[in-house]
């Protein structure tokens, strides 16, 4: 985990405090850096008044925003993961290749038609992996995952398999 800099943007102790923050709040090394992204705009746009803080210092009143969007970020990751869990329990409930079922073939005839690295993407997020899991699982970028979603989003759209993409 490194501290990312914002060349004058921001002043490196509140960058220093996100980084402490989101430590004491249990994200991993990992989380931290996406975390300081996801966070710096904010804190960016953060003006310390001093008539307004009702006596508490700057440091203060920043360690409150801060903690408050990291459990806006803990949140997003739960909803997230408990609507992955759902579909991917509404997935096992209609995938039945045993019994024929032709959307189940549909969707196996579409993954084995994906690119090696765009099935292997395509596995990943049925295990219910986000994008930066499966970035760092295969070694490459959000970014380059990001596009391989897509496109597996589009065949499965091409294919007549929305409710497969639903978000």
């Amino acid at each position: 985990m490194k501290r990312l800099n914002y060349d004058g943007l921001v002043e490196p102790w509140k960058v220093d405090l996100i980084i402490a923050r989101a430590k004491c709040m249990g994200f991993r090394c990992d989380e931290i850096e996406d975390a300081q992204q996801e966070l710096i705009l904010e804190v960016m746009n953060f003006r310390y008044e001093t008539r307004k803080s009702n006596g508490a210092t700057e440091t203060t009143v920043l360690i409150a925003l801060i903690d408050n969007l990291l459990k806006k970020l803990v949140r997003t990751r739960a909803r997230y993961r408990a609507h992955l869990d759902r579909f991917r329990e509404e997935a096992e409930r209609s995938y039945e290749p045993m019994t024929g079922d032709e959307r189940a073939i549909d969707v196996q005839n579409v993954v084995a038609s994906l690119a090696e690295r765009d099935r292997e993407v395509c596995r990943a997020l049925g295990f219910g992996l986000t994008k930066h899991e499966i970035a760092k699982l295969l070694g490459c970028g959000w970014h380059t995952v990001d596009r391989i979603v897509g496109r597996i989003r589009q065949r499965f759209e091409e294919c007549g398999l929305d409710a497969w993409t639903r978000d």
